[in-house]
């Protein structure tokens, strides 16, 4: 791993790189522990900041570095002004690490997130085994973003802005792992798409998992596509596990039931789901690889999880710290969305795939819409949503922003640090009412360093939580 430390203080410099060879001892251990191969030898090189622009002043065709390790206080400049500069004189740029202190501006974190940060580190929080797992990572994700692209091409779906690794707010790559296509689904592995039972009637219908004995009964023909078995169907299409016959490419049709093709306000909403993924810019939400609408049939492809979702993996709990990296994930995935102009409207466990043991997207867009959007598709007091995740202001049918969204995040973190939905009640009378009128329940003890963000993310008026998730992402890494 080739690391540039950015500092103008050499002897900053000398302890960090000391903190990487020992992180750097640790994981070898790990990795013999575990019977896995071990890391490679860093290469660190030092960059005093005050000496010179950049380590390779006007360089087109990127640094000669892994990843970058910078200090938000480094001299003579801000870390603002000088990632942006870097961006404009490197055409590829490698992910960079920073360190912050609580002395920052609150808005640093949205600001440099764009330039190619890919995490922050709190210097009072920083070990050896931290800093080099953060640098790890930040190189692995950055290789997984290359592999996601490689197999997009193979797929034959040529990289664009919509589908392209992207950070969270720009156009350069960010963490991806993609599915191969031989790879066998794990057993309880779930569909890409599903949903929780027993939802009222004035709940959007979706998908729930499909009763066993399916694999190669009443299976539809697709040209184009070698349909496997239906894993999934709800109330306006079945899911299915298929390939692709061009290349094999192992992916998920959901199919319009036939009986709804014609009628147009389905069609229409079926069509947007692929529209709005379409123009959101991260790895951390599913692809769709086409749409067609074919003999009276409409069908979208779309991308295979092979590692399941949340729901599964709340069942045998989190520690607090990695409970916080994935909250971390998810935030990034909804400001990519918000910030593509779409709220999701349906953000639950169940709707969050991962890709391997780390790497999660958001999936199922048959609820969302374009923020903005007013009479249309989804009609005004129309409701959609699933009750244990729904905002005070979706469950009254009023208009929903990207605030909505940020509510149903702070149900999750409050599902990830307890295991427990935010409210439990007899039935679905009165959890909705307890999401409009209840009081926000108070975290345990030794989690109450949380409670300020959770109070924040699911207060009853929108006004009252973050604006954006941008701030959630600032806040948490403050």
């Amino acid at each position: 791993m080739r690391i540039l430390i950015v500092d103008e203080n050499a002897d900053f410099r000398l302890v960090l790189a000391e903190y990487l060879q020992e992180g750097l001892i640790y994981a070898t251990r790990s990795a013999a522990r575990r019977g896995v191969a071990p890391p490679g030898q860093l290469e660190i090189r030092h960059w005093d900041s005050v000496a010179g622009d950049f380590p390779v002043p006007g360089a087109k065709s990127g640094l000669d570095h892994d990843v970058i390790l910078i200090d938000s206080n480094i001299a003579p400049d801000d870390p603002v002004r000088w990632l942006t500069a870097l961006n404009g004189a490197c055409q590829l740029v490698p992910p960079v690490v920073m360190l912050t202190s609580k002395r920052d501006p609150d808005d640093l974190a949205a600001r440099i997130m764009p330039l190619g940060v890919v995490e922050c580190v709190p210097r009072l929080q920083l070990t050896p085994t931290r800093l080099y797992e953060s640098l790890a990572t930040a190189v692995a994700e950055r290789e997984q973003a290359r592999t996601l692209e490689r197999s997009l091409r193979h797929a034959g779906v040529a990289p664009t802005a919509a589908n392209a690794p992207a950070n969270i707010g720009a156009g350069r790559e960010q963490s991806a792992v993609v599915d191969r296509a031989d790879e066998p689904r794990p057993p309880g592995a779930a569909s890409a798409i599903t949903t929780a039972p027993d939802l009222p009637a004035a709940i959007a219908p979706q998908v729930t998992a499909a009763p066993a004995g399916n694999d190669h009964a009443d299976l539809p023909v697709i040209p184009g596509y070698r349909l496997r078995k239906m894993i999934g169907e709800g109330g306006t299409a079945r899911v299915y596990l298929a390939e692709r016959e061009a290349d094999g490419l192992q992916l998920v049709l959901k199919v319009l039931h036939p009986e709804l093709a014609g009628q147009t306000d389905v069609v229409q909403r079926f069509m947007q789901e692929f529209s709005l993924i379409q123009k959101i810019q991260s790895v951390h939400v599913t692809r769709i690889f086409d749409l067609n609408y074919d003999r009276g049939m409409a069908y979208l492809a779309m991308e295979y999880f092979g590692a399941g979702d949340l729901r599964e993996r709340l069942q045998a709990g989190f520690k607090p710290l990695p409970a916080l990296k994935l909250f971390a994930q998810i935030v990034r995935a909804l400001d990519a969305i918000h910030g593509a102009g779409v709220v999701h409207r349906d953000l639950k466990p169940h709707n969050i795939m991962f890709r391997d043991q780390h790497h999660l997207a958001i999936v199922d867009f048959g609820g969302a819409k374009a923020l903005g959007e007013q009479e249309g598709i989804t009609k005004f007091g129309q409701v959609v949503g699933t009750p244990n995740y729904m905002s005070p202001e979706q469950i009254l049918g009023q208009p929903v922003d990207a605030r909505t969204d940020l509510y149903s995040l702070g149900v999750i973190l409050h599902q990830l640090l307890t295991g427990r939905t935010l409210y439990v009640a007899r039935d679905t009378a009165d959890l909705i009412d307890m999401h409009v009128n209840a009081a926000v329940p108070q975290l345990p003890p030794h989690l109450a360093g949380f409670q300020n963000l959770l109070s924040r993310l699911v207060a009853k008026r929108p006004e009252d939580r973050f604006e954006s998730a941008r701030d959630v992402y600032g806040h948490v890494v403050a």
